[in-house]
């Protein structure tokens, strides 16, 4: 499933949101770990412990490995969160790998150590290039280990068969996880998409044009235009009633489509009511709203449903700064009773006599 550059990059951050509360915890995990694979290490090989603490570079290491996870912690971002955990993950492997002693025992250890890391780590991502960069450099880092226990030649043979089959493997988890991954991405889009849309004429919903028109609004700033216009279809009950629902339906959505035709880079469209929309358009002017309108009533004059259709009236009303969106909504509101008042079939502009006739 591949998507576009925009949508890669969101999906990719949803993914780490989703996981993030986990990550935190799982990148402190590794000093742990390699305290761990050196006390298993030390039973395998009947190896005073000691002999590992004594050591100043196991400090290091820890330090390293420690440093790196709380580091991660602060990221917000999934890219560079992804390319840390490389590091990470690389740091561990090489740790364990230069702490590890020659031995049969020691060698018991790495071996699952290097073959299993990228099995584990390749669903946790999300990119083909990271996923692939952390697999060859953790077996990378076996070879160090192989080379830093003095591996005899059939260890290293068997390391190298289990690599390239552990390489296969791990992007085949990566890719089905991914894959999975993806699909409920865009379900879960769907399903945010259909809850902001009205389901019959896919422009925003009551719900969502108000609360996205108020975000708008609040960012809104003086001297900057930004126009309301309110659309009541005409006589629309008569098509219900002589035609159908199933006629009234179609020309809902032949003139939603005419409205979202006309929409422009974050003109917001929404069905208010039944047969009622409403748009906001920020940075156009009240003159190229009242013209807009003027367009928008021709060709919704223009959409005949077996024989039915309808005209459409317009109130129209310039933001001022300083008011809601309830504000400017009810003055778009206000300007298109008086368009009903005066006949129908118009467009009026907002104006404060409108205020004394209601």
């Amino acid at each position: 499933m591949v998507f576009s550059p925009e949508r890669e990059a969101a999906y990719l951050e949803q993914m780490f949101e989703w996981q993030r509360l986990r990550l935190r915890w799982l990148v402190l995990l590794p000093p742990v770990l390699l305290l761990l694979f050196i006390g298993l290490q030390s039973l395998l090989m009947r190896t005073p412990l000691v002999i590992w603490l004594q050591q100043p570079a196991l400090y290091v290491y820890l330090a390293i490995l420690l440093g790196l996870g709380l580091w991660m912690r602060r990221f917000r971002r999934a890219i560079p969160f992804a390319w840390a955990g490389v590091a990470l993950q690389t740091a561990f492997c090489l740790a364990c790998a230069l702490m590890t002693r020659p031995g049969h025992g020691a060698l018991a250890l790495v071996l699952p150590l290097f073959v299993a890391t990228p099995l584990v780590t390749a669903p946790f991502w999300a990119r083909g290039p990271t996923v692939v960069t952390a697999i060859a450099l953790g077996y990378l880092a076996g070879t160090v280990a192989l080379w830093h226990s003095n591996a005899g030649s059939t260890v290293w043979l068997a390391f190298g068969i289990q690599a390239a089959v552990g390489s296969l493997v791990a992007l085949v988890m990566h890719a089905t996880v991914d894959q999975a991954r993806r699909g409920y991405f865009v379900a879960e889009e769907e399903l945010a998409q259909r809850a902001r849309l009205d389901f019959l004429t896919s422009v925003l919903n009551r719900r969502h044009f108000i609360e996205t028109g108020e975000a708008l609004v609040e960012s809104a700033r003086p001297g900057r235009n930004l126009s309301a216009c309110f659309i009541d279809l005409d006589h629309f009950k008569r098509v219900n009633d002589e035609g159908s629902h199933r006629i009234g339906d179609q020309l809902l959505v032949a003139i939603a489509q005419r409205l979202l035709a006309a929409g422009g880079a974050r003109r917001l469209i929404g069905r208010l009511g039944g047969e009622e929309f409403a748009l906001l358009l920020p940075g156009v002017p009240i003159d190229q709203a009242q013209t807009l309108a003027q367009q928008l009533c021709a060709e919704i004059a223009t959409i005949d449903i077996e024989g039915f259709s309808v005209t459409a009236s317009v109130g129209v009303a310039a933001w001022r700064p300083g008011e809601s969106l309830s504000d400017l909504l009810h003055r778009a509101d206000l300007a298109l009773l008086a368009a009903k008042r005066n006949g129908r079939n118009r467009i009026v502009r907002w104006s404060p006599e409108l205020e004394a006739v209601t």
